[in-house]
């Protein structure tokens, strides 16, 4: 049991280490756009003024 703790515990972590994906933003920026589903080639997160997820291309990063 405590192996299975231990394994979600790293699970955990990395999910939290991984820039960009999942995040919650005020405002989806201008670079990025709304959509159901994101590119392959983007990050995704989510906003207060998209219904479903703020895709933002790869080269933007917060610039």
């Amino acid at each position: 049991m405590r192996f299975l703790y231990l394994v979600f515990t790293v699970f955990l972590l990395v999910s939290f280490t991984v820039p960009g994906y999942g995040q919650i933003v005020k405002h989806c920026p201008k670079a990025g756009y709304c959509s159901t589903k994101c590119e392959k080639a983007e990050l995704w997160s989510y906003s207060t003024d998209c219904k479903d997820y703020c895709c933002i291309p790869y080269t933007w990063k917060g610039k």
